[in-house]
């Protein structure tokens, strides 16, 4: 089939539902990672200061959205992230390029200085359009999973620390502890209270699966967790996802990053949840020791690559 019966444009808000459920096939036949799932879609259509009419870019066959192409802008660190999905039916079409081309030219608009695709460790055929494409690999994040049936977990109820849950209105200490615990790191971008305040706010995110520890009013560290129900999530086949753990400058190496780990894995396991999974930065090495000191293990890995825009 010739890539000219595939049509490339922008995003209409009446495509969200058929992008949401083209998200879920995808993710249901590549049981392996997927760079992009469907609550990752949902949630970031929605982002503020991100405009999807613009920065994304759908791929249509006869009526039937078959891939897209999303252009995150994050103008206060000069990059776009680029999220690559395309129905495994309908690669190797001939239209890749085009796609890519459309994504690189927004992201010019935009004036960033860098673009970043995080693309699946066995995804062969888009290693070889982004490279080709301009587009040179320069991280490895892991992928690490968790079975809290074998792992040694205290009880939520037996945890004496100073952790509690996020409560309403904390949303700018959130920020604070986020942004100091991760200032500097390679791609990360600075949160605002309207970023925050928009996330804790989805139907996917509870405060209650916000732990915090403070020191006085101060917070010191924190685990984001996150629940991805399943078929039948009263039995406990969601997944549970440590979406993000940081601890102050300040009170590294006091093991108050273990502590923040342990509450939101007793908070995952008293939900019910037995799979947890979570995404850490290959050369982080004290973040790696700690995830592998309470049982997780690599199970596969994305692979970032760059392309440094004129």
């Amino acid at each position: 089939m010739s890539d000219r019966a595939y049509i490339i444009r922008n995003y209409r808000p009446e495509d969200f539902g058929e992008l949401v459920q083209l998200a879920a096939r995808v993710e249901k036949i590549e049981k392996s990672y997927c760079c992009t799932s469907s609550q990752n879609l949902v949630e970031s259509l929605g982002r503020p200061n991100h405009f999807p009419e613009n920065n994304l870019f759908v791929v249509e066959m006869a009526g039937d959205i078959v891939g897209y192409l999303d252009v995150m802008p994050e103008l206060n660190i000069g990059r776009a992230v680029l999220s690559y999905l395309v129905h495994p039916e309908h690669r190797r079409k001939g239209f890749d390029k085009r796609l890519v081309e459309c994504a690189i030219d927004r992201a010019g608009e935009l004036k960033v200085k860098i673009a970043h695709v995080n693309i699946p460790q066995g995804n062969a055929m888009a290693k070889r359009l982004f490279s080709k494409m301009g587009f040179r690999f320069v991280r490895r994040f892991l992928e690490l999973r968790l079975d809290l049936s074998e792992a040694k977990v205290p009880r939520i109820d037996q945890i004496t620390s100073p952790c509690r849950h996020l409560r309403g209105g904390e949303e700018g200490k959130l920020m604070e502890i986020q942004n100091r615990s991760f200032a500097n790191t390679w791609g990360y971008s600075p949160n605002t209270v309207k970023d925050i305040t928009y996330l804790t706010g989805l139907p996917s995110c509870s405060l209650e699966d916000i732990i915090m520890a403070w020191d006085a009013d101060r917070p010191i560290a924190y685990c984001w967790t996150k629940i991805k129900p399943g078929e039948d999530e009263a039995v406990g086949r969601g997944k549970g996802r440590i979406y993000m753990l940081g601890v102050d400058l300040d009170w590294r190496g006091r093991g108050m990053g273990k502590q923040v780990l342990l509450s939101g894995l007793s908070h995952l396991k008293s939900k019910g949840i037995r799979i947890v999974e979570l995404t850490v930065d290959s050369e982080n090495k004290a973040a790696c020791a700690l995830y592998r000191s309470v049982g997780f293990e690599v199970w596969t890995s994305g692979l970032w690559y760059e392309k440094v825009l004129a």
